[in-house]
């Protein structure tokens, strides 16, 4: 006799009459399977037998101690031993205590009382016998096991849902560099308070963690877990390989839009999104770019991830934005964040301004900071705007002679250093004469005073929109 699904358990041996064995203990573990029966009378079973296995002893490993006795039922069933049954022979057996049986009571561990005439090699034959079902069962399940792997049409959630159900176990796959989950598929039936997880490493082209659930006594077998660990490093290796083409077609995307040219694949790595209808872009360390990439990549994100000249940077459409805003949130890593623009020509000038931003946002404890508009630095929202400003301040300074040349470079070089005659002098190698009298041609051709606060703020705005279009 076996239960429904073909496996033999220890309430099976107990219920076969002929065996003539009685449980003295543990009747909370009948459940257990019972793959294999073994007569063992060494010191330290444990060592010698393996899960789902039965010990027969005439009595001669179990100790005296009624302590060490409790020390023995708790090593047999740390080592996941199916349950124990004890020969009737006062010549060889010790009395079993009520502190040993009282152990194998709450720890749900059989002990049964096999009387004098039952010959062990009877038990171990009627085990065998009834676990010939039992592998072909096995058999049977990695059949099917393969069968779904063949006919998973690339659907990897489904393939692991079904997994799941044909092996009764839950299936998680996490990327180790992120800890993003890339498969969960739960315990058919829903998990239980005393469910365990074991973790096994998957060595394919692209690594991943395989976190298996599964119910107390219920453990997948490792024939099947070594097949399953190879369907699955196939199927996520395809995942990962597709996530990884994804970053570096994301990274040649950013080197792209920087340059001012518009990426063919754009439309695609932000689907359903589109960047005209209205982005940002957020900038971040460099340190976290491997992660923020991969996880993007991995989830599938509709951003693009590359390097920016002095850090990391995320382009991302408006719709997407709390996506990458709970990253930052879950994931302890603080973006600078522009406004909002909506033309790619804009690129490198929302790049500047959340590059800016992350770093006034230094002494913030906040991990999403945006460009709040109050810094004169980064006032041109465009393209467009930026060059109407230079245009319309600096004028006369703009052309390409060596004189206009001189002065431009000189007024912006007197706004850097908050027009410090001294410093700007020296920085220029001019004296302070010469400067005196470059600072007097640039107001006549501007017709900006280099003294009054408002020419001055109009000055500052054009020297940074100048830069923001040169880089």
């Amino acid at each position: 006799m076996t239960d429904s699904q073909g496996i033999l358990t220890v309430d099976d041996i107990l219920s076969t009459v002929s065996l003539d064995v009685r449980l003295l203990a543990g009747r909370d573990g009948l459940a257990r399977e019972v793959l294999w029966a073994h007569s063992c009378e060494l010191p330290d079973p444990a060592r010698w037998l393996g899960p789902h296995e039965l010990l027969m002893t005439v009595g001669l490993c179990v100790p005296l101690d009624a302590d060490e006795q409790v020390a023995f039922i708790r090593s047999l069933d740390d080592g996941g031993l199916a349950g124990l049954i004890v020969g009737d022979h006062e010549e060889t057996a010790p009395p079993l205590t009520d502190a040993m049986l009282a152990e194998a009571d709450e720890r749900g561990f059989p002990v049964l009382l096999a009387a004098p005439h039952t010959p062990y090699a009877v038990v171990a034959r009627h085990v065998a016998a009834a676990n010939t079902s039992s592998q072909t069962l096995m058999v049977l399940k990695l059949s099917k096991l393969y069968h779904l792997a063949a006919n998973a049409d690339d659907d990897v959630d489904r393939l692991a849902g079904d997994l799941a159900t044909l092996l009764g176990v839950g299936i998680r796959i996490e990327e180790p560099t992120t800890g993003v989950t890339v498969i969960d598929a739960g315990i058919p039936g829903g998990g239980r308070e005393n469910d365990a997880a074991r973790s096994y490493p998957l060595r394919g082209a692209h690594p991943a963690s395989l976190i298996i659930t599964e119910h107390p006594r219920e453990e997948l077998d490792s024939f099947l877990l070594v097949h399953l660990m190879k369907v699955l490093e196939v199927a996520v290796g395809r995942i990962l390989h597709a996530a990884e083409r994804r970053r570096e077609s994301s990274e040649q995307a950013m080197r792209s839009l920087l340059s001012g040219v518009t990426p063919r694949n754009l439309d695609i790595l932000l689907a359903p999104h589109h960047a005209s209808d209205g982005y940002q872009v957020a900038a971040f360390s460099s340190t976290e770019a491997d992660r923020v990439a991969r996880t993007a990549a991995l989830r599938g994100l509709p951003v693009v991830v590359g390097a920016g000249s002095t850090g990391h940077l995320v382009l991302v459409p408006i719709e997407a934005v709390p996506e990458i805003r709970a990253l930052a949130e879950t994931g302890d890593v603080r973006f600078g964040v522009s406004s909002t623009f909506t033309s790619y020509a804009d690129v490198r000038v929302a790049a500047d301004e959340a590059a800016k931003t992350l770093a006034g946002a230094h002494l913030s404890d906040r991990s999403w900071v945006e460009f709040e508009g109050a810094r004169i630095s980064v006032l041109t929202r465009s393209r467009r705007e930026a060059e109407e400003i230079v245009a319309g301040v600096l004028g006369g300074l703009l052309e390409e002679s060596a004189s206009a040349t001189n002065l431009r470079e000189t007024l912006f070089a007197y706004l850097r250093h908050d027009r410090s005659w001294q410093v700007t002098a020296h920085e220029l190698g001019i004296h302070r004469q010469t400067l005196s009298y470059r600072l007097k041609r640039i107001e006549e051709v501007t017709g900006l005073s280099t003294s009054k606060s408002a020419d001055l703020s109009a000055l500052w705005v054009a020297y940074q929109a100048w830069e923001s279009l040169r880089g």
